[in-house]
């Protein structure tokens, strides 16, 4: 297909999903969240074949990154900003399409509330950006377009690397047999367990790990259930972001795109598990470029990105050309094939940074 018609059917479909959004919003706010959900599933499985064929065209050669491992973007705090910064094409991995699979299983209670509410705020989130972004940000739900090809091999994969943490366990069902307490976890737990796992923002690696664990329980209101057994509980925590990891880089990887993650704890998982499983020149520049992201996102000074408005910000973002003097500064031919980095990625960001707030304020 054409490449200008091709962008064309996204952006229609962009509009589409768009005008969907906002004729389910009541139901979103209301207790027919579920079935709202269902229909954006839809709309995406009839939008599949294209949605497939612009990834497969357009996004490798783009040098494409996706905001993805989030509840949502946040367009009122201007994270769309940072993001559309670095890079060329820009995926935000809709979570609606993954809500609808949770809503299915969670009954009626806190947890509940909580999700619908995220949906809520997720809707009019992705309403702003489709109003506001237009063909700058395309909304894709990636994972929900590669889960059909890899779930079983991610699933799979997720168990080996779980249960890799441990010695003498076979299974799930032997984990749970001989692992009811924090005490049997480390028990069976591997020597290096504790400096891999990572169970929240604060974790603090310092302190011994059952007081790490049971600190995360504090932290972790809504992905745990303190009527149930240690066990259920680290595995919620510690299996649940081995399988989001893995599930982004099996996409990431499918469609040539790089991972934009924000959260520390995903971006965790996601750097050790793709140094552990994956090998090979493309994989050390996707390592590389999603760091140079990440350490991006916790360096912008978001404030001066928004001291003009987004059009203005985007034309200044072009014209300065701010993704090719940050990369020019690194060597990636060196990192493709060594995945070595001899230059402080912070420091050459910095500096690309004071440069462009500079020209947003002095051209």
């Amino acid at each position: 297909m054409n490449s200008n018609l091709l962008m064309d059917k996204i952006i229609l479909i962009q509009k589409e999903y768009k005008e969907l959004l906002i004729s389910l919003l009541p139901k979103l706010k209301s207790g027919f969240a579920a079935e709202a959900l269902d229909e954006i599933n839809i709309f995406w499985l009839r939008n599949m074949n294209i949605v497939r064929l612009y990834l497969e065209a357009m996004a490798p050669y783009s040098n494409s990154y996706v905001f993805t491992a989030a509840t949502f973007l946040d367009y009122e705090d201007n994270e769309h900003l940072p993001f559309l910064l670095i890079g060329e094409n820009h995926i935000l991995d809709d979570p609606l399409s993954r809500y609808s699979e949770l809503c299915g299983k969670l009954p009626e209670g806190r947890d509940a509330d909580y999700l619908y509410n995220q949906v809520k705020t997720t809707a009019e989130d992705n309403i702003k950006i489709l109003d506001n972004l237009q063909s700058n940000l395309f909304i894709i739900p990636l994972r929900l377009l590669a889960q059909s090809k890899a779930d079983d091999i991610v699933f799979q994969e997720s168990e080996r690397l779980f249960l890799g943490l441990f010695n003498g366990i076979d299974s799930i069902d032997d984990y749970f047999i001989k692992c009811d307490s924090i005490d049997n976890i480390i028990k069976y737990a591997r020597d290096d367990t504790e400096k891999i796992v990572m169970f929240s923002e604060t974790d603090n690696k310092e302190l011994p790990f059952k007081e790490r664990f049971h600190n995360s329980m504090a932290d972790a209101e809504f992905m745990i259930d303190p009527a149930k057994s240690d066990a259920y509980n680290f595995f919620s925590m510690v299996f649940g972001n081995i399988l989001q990891a893995i599930s982004i880089l099996a996409c990431c990887m499918e469609y040539g795109c790089i991972p934009y993650i924000r959260y520390p704890v995903s971006f965790h998982y996601l750097n050790i598990i793709s140094n552990s499983v994956l090998e090979g020149s493309e994989v050390n520049i996707l390592q590389f470029k999603m760091s140079v992201a990440f350490i991006l996102h916790k360096l912008c000074d978001k404030s001066q990105l928004s001291s003009i408005g987004t059009s203005e910000f985007l034309i200044k973002k072009q014209s300065y050309g701010f993704n090719d003097k940050l990369f020019k500064n690194f060597d990636l031919q060196k990192i493709a094939n060594e995945n070595e980095i001899d230059i402080s990625i912070a420091q050459e960001i910095n500096k690309e940074l004071e440069g462009f707030y500079n020209y947003i304020l002095n051209e």
